[in-house]
C-alpha cells in the first residue's frame, strides 16, 4: 500500500476513482492476449461481508470481482494461486457488452477492477520465497 501521498505515482490520480480490495483468490491466474498482443492476467477475487440480522443471527455473503493486472504486474499475478489472501489496489472500470437471448439483444454492464498494485498477503506451502508485492510502474 502507499503509506503517504508522494508514494503515489504523479500519473496516476487515485482522487476520484481508487478501490482496495482483501479476498483470497478463487482459481489460478489466467493469462490472456489483447488484440495488440499485449500479455494480461486475469484474477477472480472473493470478497466476504458478515453481519448479524435483526434476529441475532450472522449471515454473509460473498462477492466475486474480476481482476486485470497488465504489464509487470501480470508476471506477479501469474505466481498467485487459488486460495491465496491477496491485496488489491486498483480503479473500477466499467464495461457494455450485448448478447443475443432468445431473439432479442440484452445488455449487460459489467465491472471489473484493473490493478494498479497486488500483495500477497499468505504464502502456499511447498513453495520457495517469492516477491510478496509488486506495482504496475
Amino acid at each position: 500500500m502507499y503509506r503517504n501521498q508522494r508514494e503515489i505515482p504523479e500519473h496516476r490520480s487515485y482522487k476520484n476513482n481508487r478501490t482496495l480490495l482483501i479476498g483470497r483468490i478463487g482459481h489460478n491466474a489466467e493469462t490472456k492476449t489483447d488484440k495488440n498482443q499485449q500479455e494480461y492476467v486475469v484474477l477472480s477475487i472473493a470478497t466476504k461481508d458478515s453481519w448479524k440480522n435483526e434476529q441475532g443471527d450472522y449471515e454473509s455473503r460473498t462477492e466475486w470481482h474480476r481482476v486485470y493486472a497488465w504489464r509487470n504486474l501480470s508476471r506477479f499475478a501469474k505466481t498467485l494461486q487459488k486460495g491465496q489472501l491477496i491485496s488489491v489496489d486498483g480503479q473500477i472500470r466499467h464495461r457494455e457488452y450485448a448478447e443475443e437471448v432468445n431473439g432479442s439483444t440484452v445488455k449487460h454492464r459489467v465491472a471489473e477492477i484493473h490493478a494498479y498494485k497486488l500483495q500477497r498477503l499468505s504464502k502456499v506451502e511447498g513453495q520457495g520465497e517469492s516477491a510478496d508485492e509488486a506495482s504496475d510502474d
